[in-house]
């Protein structure tokens, strides 16, 4: 007898690091959730800083199928629902973070 399919979501955080003219985007996963309803709950509860955001998709526990679909839910630094990564604003918003703290981004060597 198959098993039924269980889906899990998978809340990953998205920042901006490095040196502000020479940035990347670095991620990790923070989250599995049972429900898409629960994975934005526990995003709206997380603090994280403007330069970043989060994404939340599915996968179908212990899948031997690669091709999980395109399905993919982005979340703003505070948990407002986007149609797209807001790579863009986060890079504007990383600038701006190392503005404010010159100490964290020592000047560049001779």
């Amino acid at each position: 007898m198959p098993r039924r399919a269980r889906t899990v979501w998978v809340v990953m955080h998205y920042e901006i690091m490095g040196l502000p003219d020479a940035s990347r985007v670095d991620s990790v996963q923070f989250h599995v959730s049972s429900s898409l309803e629960k994975a934005e709950d526990y995003i709206r509860k997380c603090w994280v800083e403007s330069h970043s955001w989060w994404q939340v998709h599915p996968h179908v526990v212990d899948s031997e199928d690669f091709d999980e679909g395109d399905e993919a839910n982005y979340y703003s630094h505070r948990g407002t629902r986007l149609k797209a990564a807001p790579i863009k604003r986060a890079v504007a918003a990383y600038r701006k973070f190392a503005e404010r703290h010159p100490e964290r981004f020592p000047a560049a060597g001779p």
